[in-house]
């Protein structure tokens, strides 16, 4: 009986952690993965937080895993554990800066006092990395080139400065969370010419040009706002709402895994619609060989540039779903705060509920002048089921 109270108290008091492990090693990836292929960067961030996760997860088990459970090690030293599962998994990709990787690494091991548990967080994280990457192994990150499609009305050809598209390779990523990417296709967009495709052209030309009279200047602040920014600024806005909630280092680690596999496979799934049906883009329907007779403007220009790839659907609306529906569930029945800081811009955003922040990340692209009112309506109910599956099927609340 005494072996087992001096055992819970020594687990007790290695528990807690110190809350900024795990934002510390989210925060670092991004840096430490600067030189990675782009390609490779979106998955490898996710994998980081999923084996923090899985990390944490075994010393205290509160959630179901991601993946093949880990032997539960409850007297591992946490900091040492998220430690060596970022570490394993970050220097497994191409490009990763190891120098900085390893002063991350001393820099968390610090906290891990006791010897004994240091050493079982250290074995424990690299061994839940590992059965992550090998989880992972099959993965392809080579670039695909889509199929040529013929021009013609209603479809998309790159703007003068791009002379490729973007993320075509993401579509052959096996999802890690969803079930079927199938299930997630809306059909095809409106047809050129119809009252819906004709309504958004309206819409985008007027309020979405570089120079516009019906775009307020709060709705050009937005729209500057969402289309900048780094990548770690989304860390910097859970954290803020992980500090509120006083969720523990386990809780935070799964917030950003969960966010991140939203994020992911929602990007696989927009990207094969994307390439599927190829709707063109404003700048196509206004100033291409196509363009609209009645609407044509040469002259015309998005307040930001064009992306290199199709409208249809949203991407950016996919993310605003994302978000209003992840945020809602982690917010709870709290009334923490919803605040993003845009590095890029050194500029401060906060919404009263998730709602709204993800309503305005959604019409940001209409009125930056990349979209069309429908890509958006249909990106956003897509990113609000891809997050629903999500929170239904993984990391759930252990009975």
């Amino acid at each position: 009986m005494l072996k087992l109270c001096v055992l819970l108290l020594s687990t007790l008091l290695m528990a807690p952690a110190y809350a900024d492990v795990v934002s510390d090693w989210a925060e670092a990836a991004p840096k430490v993965l600067q030189k990675s292929p782009r390609g490779q960067v979106q998955p490898a961030t996710l994998l980081t937080d999923l084996a923090m996760f899985n990390a944490l997860n075994a010393i205290t088990p509160r959630f179901q895993p991601y993946g093949p459970a880990p032997t539960a090690v409850p007297d591992a030293s946490p900091d040492a554990a998220v430690a060596s599962a970022a570490r394993t998994v970050l220097g497994s990709v191409p490009g990763a800066d190891q120098s900085l990787l390893d002063k991350t690494y001393e820099a968390s091991l610090k906290a891990a006092t006791d010897a004994a548990a240091r050493a079982k967080g250290v074995a424990l994280g690299k061994r839940v990395a590992l059965a992550l990457l090998a989880l992972r192994a099959d993965d392809s990150h080579a670039r695909v080139e889509p199929p040529k499609v013929e021009p013609a009305p209603g479809i998309h050809v790159l703007t003068p400065e791009y002379k490729q598209e973007s993320g075509v390779g993401l579509a052959r990523l096996k999802p890690f969370g969803i079930k079927d990417v199938s299930a997630y296709d809306p059909g095809p967009p409106p047809a050129v010419g119809s009252a819906v495709a004709q309504r958004d052209l309206v819409e985008v030309k007027a309020v979405g040009g570089r120079v516009s009279s019906q775009r307020s200047g709060e709705q050009s602040v937005i729209a500057l706002f969402w289309n900048s920014g780094e990548g770690e600024d989304a860390v910097g806005m859970l954290k803020t709402l992980a500090e509120a909630n006083q969720a523990t280092p386990l809780e935070f680690a799964r917030m950003l895994a969960l966010m991140d596999m939203a994020d992911l496979d929602s990007r696989i799934v927009y990207v094969g619609l994307k390439t599927k049906y190829r709707h063109w883009r404003p700048y196509n329907a206004l100033r291409g060989s196509f363009a609209d007779a009645r609407l044509r403007d040469a002259g015309w220009e998005p307040l930001i540039h064009t992306p290199p790839n199709s409208d249809y659907p949203s991407g950016g609306a996919v993310g605003g779903g994302n978000l209003q529906t992840l945020l809602k569930a982690f917010r709870g029945d709290s009334q923490a705060p919803l605040v993003w800081v845009n590095s890029a811009l050194s500029m401060t955003r906060s919404w009263p509920t998730p709602e709204a922040m993800g309503q305005e990340l959604a019409n940001s692209r209409v009125w930056s002048g990349v979209h069309f009112r429908n890509s958006v309506d249909v990106g956003y109910r897509l990113g609000q089921k891809v997050a629903e599956e999500i929170l239904a099927t993984q990391l759930r609340p252990l009975p």
